[in-house]
């Protein structure tokens, strides 16, 4: 499979581009389009967003199945914790993964390249893998795997891609996640990931192979607390639904109306939500995507790491990106805040 960027450079267009200056409203308007990129339910365009190189590529539909791998040192050094090489980066958010991600230890050789998948996990809204890649040809500071997961049964899902790390010579770590769209919460989730290549994403040079993986994982379960608290302001509604509390991650649901007044003025108007507890701690917001059913109200969420065990509360502000495009007006709006108590069980 080409790659999205080989495909752009292909393009032929008879009017030269001129590069342009961007505002940094636009640039965060745009950054909110790839993070929160809308799915629709039943036609839905499955869309990932690569950390390296901010590109999104198509899914394709496959059914794998993976080889056991009986030792992680036969072939690739022993990573004891790869969620804890991409933590520091992430504000703690991979502290408790590894505690509780199921051992997969399956692998594939192609072109003279291993890949291994390491360790999943289902915290019941997004599957987390992480992935060790050997080889005797150096991939560059700036690679990835070119291919998402595919979970069967879905109406869609999201999900990113880091960028590989380099851990030693020809050996890097990867993690890779997607947050499926059900009509039904399954009692497990069947998951393939079959990479098509691996690309530099400095030269754009792929290198592919024929590596298959098939396994399956149960949701972790958590306690709900039901909210229904929200803020409004401009046009458009923000509703905070219910908190998830797992053992590894605190998981926000959360939807959007906008007035149609507000899409006849802005061609995207999307949400995102500033979060921190009472003691003051602010938590990253990773965001999972959403679907709408009539393409002017939406529903989404967001995963935050596991919350302080002292805090009582945790106050959202949400974040309205209104977007016309590149070069034209841009606005965001601010929220009141939502202070939800947290009650504890």
């Amino acid at each position: 499979m080409k790659s999205l960027y080989k495909r752009f450079n292909e393009l032929k267009s008879e009017e030269e581009i001129e590069p342009m200056d961007v505002s940094n409203e636009e640039k965060e308007a745009m950054k909110q389009q790839v993070r929160m990129k809308i799915q629709r339910r039943r036609r839905v365009p499955r869309v990932w967003r690569n950390v390296a190189a901010a590109a999104i590529i198509t899914v394709a539909s496959v059914t794998a199945v993976g080889i056991a791998f009986p030792t992680l040192a036969s072939q690739i050094p022993i990573v004891s914790n790869i969620f804890s090489i991409f933590n520091e980066d992430q504000d703690g958010f991979y502290t408790d993964y590894e505690e509780y991600a199921v051992d997969i230890a399956e692998s594939q050789t192609s072109k003279g390249i291993t890949i291994m998948v390491d360790r999943a996990v289902y915290d019941g809204k997004t599957v987390t893998l992480t992935y060790s890649v050997e080889t005797a040809k150096e991939l560059g500071q700036n690679a990835g795997v070119n291919s998402p997961m595919d979970i069967k049964h879905t109406n869609g899902s999201s999900g990113t891609s880091t960028a590989l790390k380099k851990v030693a010579d020809n050996k890097y770590v990867g993690m890779i996640t997607t947050t499926p769209d059900f009509d039904k919460k399954p009692d497990f989730v069947d998951v393939s990931w079959v990479p098509d290549s691996i690309v530099n994403y400095d030269t754009m040079k792929e290198t592919a192979g024929d590596w298959e993986f098939h396994f399956k994982l149960k949701p972790m379960t958590g306690d709900v607390q039901l909210v229904d608290q929200s803020a409004a302001k401009r046009g458009v509604e923000i509703t905070i639904e219910e908190i998830r509390f797992t053992e590894i991650s605190t998981i926000i649901e959360y939807s959007q109306k906008v007035d149609s007044a507000v899409t006849d003025e802005w061609e995207w108007v999307t949400a995102d939500l500033a979060v921190k507890d009472n003691l003051g701690s602010e938590y990253l917001s990773n965001g999972n995507g959403g679907f709408s059913e009539n393409g002017q109200d939406y529903h989404f969420s967001t995963t935050l790491k596991k919350i302080d065990k002292e805090a009582t509360s945790l106050i959202f502000t949400p974040e309205i990106y209104m977007y016309n495009g590149s070069g034209n007006k841009n606005e965001t709006v601010m929220l009141e805040p939502i202070e939800i108590e947290l009650v504890k069980k």
